[in-house]
């Protein structure tokens, strides 16, 4: 009892010291050079708050009321720029970092019309920019970037369970990451090896300042991925004292600890979470629990007003289990008995200096992956496969930005890499449902490989910046292959038909180097050549108004070279990555796998403004096929027609919001098994004749979402609870042959799940 009156009176004292007011502070950068803007105006929207940059770009407004803001730039020569979703909360400062393009207009001109979209001059099409706010309230995700990108235009998810990125028709393996320029393999727990997928998150959506996104047609500057690149811009932590953030959610519990470093020169943030889904293991069919620990740091110091070295680091530790609750396998369990272990890390330097008309930087990093698997068979509990896997990547990038003067740009850098890798893979003899048989399989193998890579990217913009060209080449090697050298041409366009209406275009050669766990599959997979895909894409941008954005594109992807395994040859790898475990290659592979991706994706955008709306609305329709050794061309495994996802919100007040997603997509497809063969023989047995012949029932399904707020003084509790399946649809994940029953059973998604979170900041 008197512990109970001491957190009453504790509590009602900070309700008492309620805090009103708080302070905002910003830099304004070049988006291009990256270089402070000194002398711009910055205004709070629908205030009196009104302040001049300094000479490093640098604002500050002190007592404002607490709430939700638009904060618009001006400043001559430059495009005025509103960044909005500022939130001013009592525990902690905002800090905002807004960039500037220059002008289309008259540099004796200030433009002081705001726009809410930009994009790089250097990419004409497929690009989408999201913030951190974007990010975390975004129903249904969970505040899990992976999970929000899911619902962009050209992007489909394989299934609620994981966080697999299917961008216009693509294996999740084609995705590239890069945190503040350092990539990472994969930003998932339970990685899927030899792609970018995985179940969980292991971003902190709190690091996230902004990210970019492109789903085709991205610059020469990004290599060796063929589908979409996220570039994703990590936060600084704050300078002038120490802050902190115990958060609870879905993906576990942890905090967050930031402050700054040697005098002020820097800062550092860094997170540490354990995961705790033990607790809703039913809810969302898992057939196991996984536990894991996760870790995101940043560090940053500025050597002298133009130079500053940062660091990044995210890593993972994985657990997981499928013991089933009996000797069988069902439903909830169809993998029988099973376990892994996995840790990864990456983690970096980014040396960065600024000149008069550009900037270059340098990049020294390394990513490490350990994974294991096993699976042993329920009955006799022999072992049916076991996987155990070393991976090290050690990279030097460096590339330079110079602004030649205000119309051209030209971007020049290259890359080195060491790769060691090791493979150990036993599974027993097998045959797929298909028929094919796998004999038994004992890889033992350790291999060095190198890559390397340049790069040139020039912008021309025209007379008024009404015609923006772009064009770029990069050349990639690899040791691991034969063919060891490709070279890719890049080229786009967009011209600005009317003030608010933009046209473009791009079009360009892309290279994936093979994944190594397919080359140490086999030793004549040195054979094996750079998977190629030739984008082509053309599309309308049309602001009705500055805050709502139409785009449409059409896009047509060509594929070229894909790995098809001798073993298994109606399989083609880009229909792969979406699994639990490796992606694996069985024996010896031909780049003799081809396909076509081609669609319409359609998304209308609205930013939250002071009316209080904001939402998205995207819609893709598309036509994948694939051909593999046998079987002609086929329906892609990632096939899905038609996908549709809405987000809706609105903002009630500085306190309360609500928000909706629904997503419908059309089943994807799959082949059939021969019921009566497959009774027969007492196993899975696929109907040949009609291999992707059949589609699961269409999805859909309706998330709903409420955060609140409350401040007190230095102190803020930001709290949210979704309802995940609100109408607890029964989709279809998949079917598989359940051998104990004999008999077809079902795989299905996520039922009902209520999920909530809470974060106490101070």
């Amino acid at each position: 009892m008197k512990s109970i009156l001491i957190f009453i009176t504790l509590f009602a004292s900070i309700i008492t010291f309620a805090q009103n007011n708080g302070t905002i502070n910003g830099k304004v950068t070049d988006k291009e050079t990256t270089s402070p803007v000194p002398e711009a105006t910055v205004t709070v929207v629908n205030t009196s708050f009104k302040t001049i940059t300094d000479a490093q770009g640098n604002f500050r407004f002190a007592d404002i009321p607490l709430g939700t803001y638009e904060i618009k730039v001006t400043c001559l020569g430059y495009e005025a720029f509103i960044r909005t979703d500022v939130v001013l909360n009592s525990s902690r400062p905002a800090d905002v970092q807004i960039e500037l393009l220059l002008s289309n207009i008259t540099t004796e001109q200030i433009d002081v019309e705001g726009k809410y979209f930009q994009k790089n001059t250097d990419v004409s099409t497929s690009s989408y920019s999201l913030d951190f706010e974007e990010v975390r309230r975004a129903p249904g995700a969970v505040e899990d970037i992976s999970r929000m990108l899911q619902i962009m235009p050209g992007v489909a998810p394989a299934n609620d369970g994981r966080n697999d990125l299917i961008v216009r028709g693509g294996s999740p393996s084609e995705n590239l990451t890069m945190i503040d320029g350092i990539e990472i393999p994969n930003v998932n727990h339970f990685p899927t090896q030899g792609s970018t997928s995985g179940p969980i998150g292991m971003i902190n959506v709190k690091f996230i300042d902004d990210v970019k996104f492109s789903t085709g047609g991205f610059s020469a500057r990004y290599g060796d991925k063929l589908s979409s690149v996220m570039d994703i811009k990590f936060r600084e932590g704050y300078r002038k004292g120490f802050l902190s953030d115990i958060n609870l959610s879905t993906a576990g519990f942890g905090g967050i600890f930031e402050g700054p470093l040697f005098t002020k020169k820097g800062s550092f943030i860094i997170s540490a979470r354990k995961s705790y889904l033990n607790l809703i293991k039913g809810a969302i069919r898992l057939a196991a629990v996984p536990d894991y620990w996760d870790f995101n740091l940043k560090a940053v110091y500025d050597l002298d007003k133009n130079t500053r070295l940062s660091f990044v680091g995210i890593g993972g530790l994985d657990k997981i289990s499928f013991e089933g609750e009996s000797p069988e396998i069902s439903d909830e369990n169809p993998y029988g008995k099973a376990k892994g272990d996995q840790q990864q890390f990456t983690a970096g330097f980014n040396l960065k200096k600024l000149f008069k008309q550009g900037y270059w930087q340098t990049v020294l990093a390394n990513s490490s992956a350990f994974l294991n698997y096993t699976n042993y068979d329920l009955r006799t509990d022999e072992l049916k496969f076991k996987y155990d896997s070393y991976e090290s990547d050690f990279n030097v990038k460096s590339e330079m930005f110079y602004q030649l003067n205000k119309s051209n740009n030209l971007i020049l850098g290259g890359s080195a890499r060491y790769i060691k890798f090791k493979n150990e893979t036993f599974y027993t003899a097998d045959t797929t449902s298909f028929g094919d048989p796998i004999p038994e399989t004992d890889i033992n193998v350790k291999d060095n490989y190198y890559k390397a890579s340049g790069f040139a990217q020039y912008t021309l913009k025209l007379p008024g910046n009404r015609v923006i060209l772009n064009a770029g080449a990069r050349v990639d090697y690899f040791s691991g292959i034969k063919k060891n050298i490709a070279a890719s041409p890049r080229f786009g366009v967009s011209y600005s038909l009317f003030a608010n209406t933009t046209l473009s275009a791009s079009t360009g050669i892309y290279y994936q180097s093979p994944e190594y766990i397919w080359l140490t599959a086999d030793p004549r997979n040195e054979n094996l050549k750079f998977i190629q895909a030739n984008h082509y894409v053309v599309g309308i941008e049309h602001l009705f108004t500055p805050e709502l954005r139409l785009s449409i594109e059409a896009y047509y992807k060509d594929y070229k070279n894909y790995p098809v395994s001798t073993v298994i040859p109606t399989y083609v790898l880009i229909s792969g990555g979406t699994d639990n475990g490796p992606n694996l290659m069985f024996g010896e592979a031909v780049s003799e796998g081809k396909g076509i991706s081609r669609g319409i994706d359609f998304s209308l955008h609205k930013k939250l403004t002071g009316n209080g709306f904001y939402g998205m609305i995207n819609y893709s329709l598309s036509d994948s096929r694939v051909t593999a050794l046998e079987g002609g061309e086929k329906p892609g495994s990632f096939d899905y027609r038609h996908n549709l996802t809405i987000i809706a919100g609105y903002q009630l007040t500085n306190d309360w919001l609500v928000g909706l997603k629904f997503r419908y997509t059309t089943g994807r497809p799959y082949t059939p098994f021969d019921i009566n063969a497959s009774t027969i023989v007492g196993r899975g047995i696929s109907d040949f004749n009609n291999f992707n012949g059949s589609r699961y029932k269409d999805y859909n399904r309706l998330d709903l979402r409420v955060d609140k707020k409350w401040n007190f003084k230095n102190l803020s509790i930001v709290t949210y609870i979704e309802l995940q399946n609100t109408f607890n649809t029964e989709n279809v994940y998949s079917y598989f042959w359940n051998e104990y029953k004999n008999e077809q059973a079902t795989i299905y998604q996520w039922k009902f799940l209520p999920v909530g979170g809470f974060s106490i900041q101070f």
